[in-house]
């Protein structure tokens, strides 16, 4: 277990009156998986060979985790390729290869069973450092409203819920922007760039 968890462990414990740590636990998943879902802040890059005129391909993360969607297909020149994701794990080509060559798949990711020795999913330890706050309020609101438990708390369940879909928000756009600070992660493509050129 990583500081982070202990802390938020520890945090959740202050707040919830007999809770048990099996019950933090499962709502942690919880958020996590939603996390992960709806921002694609875990991401992973997978190479797969192509072979001519076959347009499917099955590409397996590495770790406890499954692939969400996809976010884009490139070539080894970091050319875009088009390509579709029909069911998670199955990549398809929308033209068929001529060639042998290497693609990557940049893909998001979610939390996945087997959890680990200690109860918690496995899932990149930077993401509590960073999302810590974000992610205890979304535990402590889905505890919060569960019913006729010690530590429900509707009125405080909403409040917390509420900031935990804010800090979601924010994840889910610093993703998109490459965590780069009024930047954003997309480019004009190389191809069509020209020196000089006026408008």
């Amino acid at each position: 277990m990583s500081a982070d968890t202990d802390r938020l462990l520890n945090n959740a414990r202050v707040h919830l009156p007999g809770v048990t740590d099996a019950t933090i636990q499962l709502e942690l998943f919880n958020v996590l998986n939603d996390f992960f879902q709806v921002t694609n802040a875990w991401q992973e890059d997978i190479d797969f060979q192509t072979s001519p005129s076959v347009v499917e391909y099955t590409i397996t993360p590495t770790g406890t985790s499954t692939i969400n969607r996809l976010i884009w297909v490139q070539n080894a020149n970091q050319i875009p390729v088009d390509a579709l994701m029909p069911t998670p794990g199955t990549i398809k080509l929308i033209l068929p290869p001529s060639q042998i060559d290497t693609l990557t798949a940049t893909v998001a990711l979610t939390i996945d069973d087997p959890v680990d020795g200690d109860g918690f999913p496995n899932f990149p330890a930077w993401v509590l450092t960073k999302y810590n706050t974000g992610i205890l309020d979304g535990v402590l609101g889905r505890l919060m409203a569960q019913p006729a438990k010690p530590y429900t708390n509707a009125q405080l369940a909403v409040i917390r819920l509420k900031s935990y879909i804010a800090a979601r928000s924010s994840a889910k756009a610093e993703v998109l922007h490459g965590n780069q600070n009024n930047g954003q992660t997309w480019r004009f493509p190389q191809q069509f760039r020209t020196r000089g050129q006026r408008f």
